[in-house]
């Protein structure tokens, strides 16, 4: 093995990329202990803690298990993390089947590879098959199909020319300007209201008009990986808060200044927490302090099911350094993807330009029905509906684990559509996934969440979905979910005597 100080690859890439295919060709065989982090350290003539975290990147893929008396040796199943939703996406090729008669293929002999920043955010993506624990859908049950359907049949219906194509946008802009003053406190004007899709699309719209390679984002921990690969993808250093049970606290942070910090206040991903007023004061505080915008992610503050509705960040101040991004997908239903960004004004041109280029809302005649819909009364009744629905279901789930699943720790959220589920014993994430999936369950393992995963190992859990799970199904799914548990405590013990 040997370093490419060269190459655009991180040094703990490079490792993870030689430890795969020593694996894969059969140099390191099932069962092979690999040379400690500081033997390796210091044969590479690197820092121990870059070993550290190809060590535990690895481990997380499923190639190598790790354990306190016989170290870290090659995973006995270890063909499975090829395919992992956790690990490096597999490179794409090209069949030489395809390839037409008359062109020689020896030409085609190399594999072509997808790029690396593909590979990373593939790699981290949450499955897509559907199940009662989808980790983020709402329940489909309650779409406002009536009212909503009704408005967007007669967006739809209006002749062609029969109008500005941009009075959609317009309209929408001006009732979210007026819905958010009221219940956030949100301080904008219409033209600050740029229309996006969802989260992962505002996140790529920022990143392209705000972020440079180089510029430093500090990031609330945990989080969903879409955050960390679109600022990583633009090409910015990443570094994680520290989060408590009040949420981010920016105040453990040193190092550079950051361009961009990200923190969701009101309910944070995927733990469901609340950030009090001083911690957001705080941070609009180091802002300032350090010359750097806040992306302040609110898209769950309508499932807000316990604690104060507290002003926003960017309600505090109307000069203040925040992007405010804010979301209809989870009050109105997976029919709908509709979310904004709240921009300052010195920010208003290249956002709209931007997202004009790479077509990030949506469709002007939808965002006309919305904001219809939003001007209405018939909204704010839906949103207290579908709060306290899931406001139950979350508390019922949350009562089910505590009462019958033993050996775990399950806090009630103070909203949004997920459970964080902590193992008290050593149990292996990856087995319980597994384990759940055979049963019908869609999880995901609470430590692909973290950023900062080499201080944060004692998170070891699972992320349960709970939009989805009707309530008379409960019941049922929590001993699926409680078999699948004992499933995976099962295959850590048989290991364990192996060893």
């Amino acid at each position: 093995m040997s370093i490419d100080d060269a190459s655009p690859l991180p040094i703990y890439e490079q490792i993870c990329r030689s430890v795969r295919a020593a694996i894969a060709v059969g140099d390191l065989p099932p069962g092979t202990a690999l040379p400690t982090t500081r033997e390796l350290a210091d044969f590479l003539k690197i820092g121990r803690n870059t070993v550290v975290t190809s060590y535990l990147r690895l481990s997380a893929e499923g190639y190598v298990l790790t354990n306190k008396r016989r170290g870290t040796r090659v995973a006995d199943d270890w063909k499975t993390a090829q395919h992992s939703t956790r690990g490096t996406a597999p490179a794409t090729e090209l069949s030489q089947t395809a390839v037409p008669p008359a062109m020689d293929t020896r030409a085609t002999t190399n594999v072509l590879h997808i790029s690396f920043r593909a590979q990373q955010m593939l790699g981290t993506a949450e499955p897509k098959d559907m199940s009662p624990t989808d980790l983020q859908a709402p329940d489909s049950s309650l779409y406002p199909r009536n009212p909503l359907s009704n408005l967007l049949a007669e967006e739809f219906s209006r002749p062609p020319g029969s109008g500005d194509l941009t009075n959609g946008i317009r309209k929408f802009q001006a009732a979210i300007a007026q819905y958010l003053r009221q219940m956030r406190g949100v301080l904008c004007n219409p033209d600050q209201i740029i229309p996006t899709r969802s989260l992962e699309s505002a996140l790529d719209l920022t990143a392209r008009v705000m972020i440079d390679p180089g510029h430093w984002v500090y990031i609330e921990d945990p989080t969903p990986a879409i955050v960390r690969d679109s600022f990583r993808s633009a090409g910015a250093n990443l570094a994680f808060i520290p989060s408590d049970n009040n949420g981010a606290d920016i105040s453990l942070m040193s190092g550079p200044p950051p361009r961009m910090i990200f923190v969701s206040p009101s309910v944070s991903m995927p733990l469901g927490r609340q950030m009090p007023e001083e911690r957001r004061q705080g941070i609009l505080d180091a802002a300032r302090n350090w010359n750097s915008i806040i992306f302040e992610c609110d898209s769950r503050w309508e499932l807000s099911f316990t604690g104060t509705r507290i002003r926003a960040i960017q309600g505090r101040d109307p000069s203040a350094p925040v992007l405010y991004f804010g979301s209809l997908n989870e009050s109105l239903g997976p029919h709908i993807r509709a979310g904004y960004i709240v921009v300052p004004q010195q920010f208003i041109e290249p956002f709209s330009q931007m997202a004009q280029r790479v077509a990030n809302g949506p469709d002007s005649f939808i965002l006309g029905a919305l904001a219809n819909y939003l001007q209405s009364s018939d909204y704010a009744v839906h949103a207290r509906k579908v709060r306290l629905i899931y406001a139950q279901r979350s508390k019922a789930i949350a009562d089910a684990i505590r009462s019958r699943i033993k050996g775990v720790s399950c806090a009630e959220p103070c909203g949004g559509l997920q459970l964080a589920i902590h193992f008290d014993e050593p149990i292996d994430e990856r087995a319980m996934c597994r384990a759940a999936a055979a049963r019908g369950l869609s999880v995901a393992a609470l430590t692909q969440y973290y950023g900062d995963l080499h201080n944060n190992l004692d998170q070891s859990g699972i992320v349960l979905g709970i939009g989805m799970i009707p309530e008379h199904s409960i019941d049922a799914l929590i001993g699926r979910l409680d078999e699948a548990l004992g499933d995976a405590r099962s295959r850590g013990m048989s290991q364990s005597l192996v060893a």
